[in-house]
């Protein structure tokens, strides 16, 4: 399993995730547009703010993990937040989706961010998740709610 940085030449197979990834999704009901999606992978392309990692094994993308380097509002240092995380459901057991984390967590750290948030809004796993990124070393900070206005 490697992990390494988003290539343009991994568009159409990040892409085919995403579309099981907005399948699966809580967010099914909003329209998937792929030019969007496509626009936004490659803008991360040698984006020091913007960055995408790919899970791969054997040639084929199995997973990936968008993030960005963002400032708070109250003063000029840095934290990375996750816009979303994906592994195929049968490469999320072993080390790959841990060395994903890894790969984010030490692209936070060469940019100096104080810190890391990762959201879980994607599914009906939020133990799983919680158990996961708690050995990790995270900690649950919050809570996101919404309502639908059209």
């Amino acid at each position: 399993m490697i992990i390494r940085e988003f290539k343009r030449s991994d568009l159409e197979q990040c892409i085919e995730l995403n579309k099981v990834q907005h399948k699966e999704s809580n967010f099914n009901y909003l329209h998937l547009d792929l030019h969007k999606l496509k626009t936004s992978y490659l803008n991360a392309i040698d984006n020091p703010r913007l960055k995408v990692f790919v899970m791969e094994e054997n040639g084929k993308i199995v997973g990936c993990c968008a993030v960005s380097l963002n400032q708070y509002l109250w003063n000029y240092d840095s934290y990375v937040q996750d816009h979303f995380y994906y592994v195929y459901p049968k490469h999320r057991k072993g080390l790959g989706a841990l060395r994903l984390y890894r790969a984010v967590n030490d692209w936070a750290i060469k940019n100096r961010a104080v810190e890391i948030h990762f959201n879980y809004a994607h599914g009906n796993e939020n133990n799983r998740m919680n158990t996961f990124l708690t050995r990790l070393g995270y900690k649950k900070y919050s809570e996101n709610y919404r309502k639908m206005v059209i």
